[in-house]
């Protein structure tokens, strides 16, 4: 599955018949909705400049691959200080607001 936000070069029929011939299932996001997808958004956003960015992938197996994507995510929710948290890591915040109510 692929997720992008409904730009126009995704609705193209070049981009569909590129999605169907790797057999890939598109979704996107309903238009003029831009909340809906923010946070998802975000996130792969520093994904992306976290964790592909400036490596070289080249040669890098599936299960290789996604050993190194699920150590980023749990470095991503507790190790990694965030600044909108009061520099604390999101495994802390969510701990904190349990401990609060």
């Amino acid at each position: 599955m692929l997720h992008t936000d409904g730009g126009s070069v995704y609705m193209t029929g070049d981009w569909a018949s590129a999605c169907e011939e790797g057999h890939v299932v598109r979704s996107m996001s309903r238009r003029a909705r831009s909340p809906d997808n923010a946070r998802a958004e975000g996130f792969f956003g520093t994904l992306k400049c976290d964790f592909f960015e400036g490596r070289d992938w080249a040669g890098v197996g599936f299960e290789e691959f996604a050993a190194a994507l699920d150590r980023y995510i749990e470095w991503y929710r507790s190790g990694k200080l965030k600044k909108a948290l009061g520099w604390k890591t999101i495994r802390q915040a969510r701990e904190g607001l349990a401990e609060a109510a």
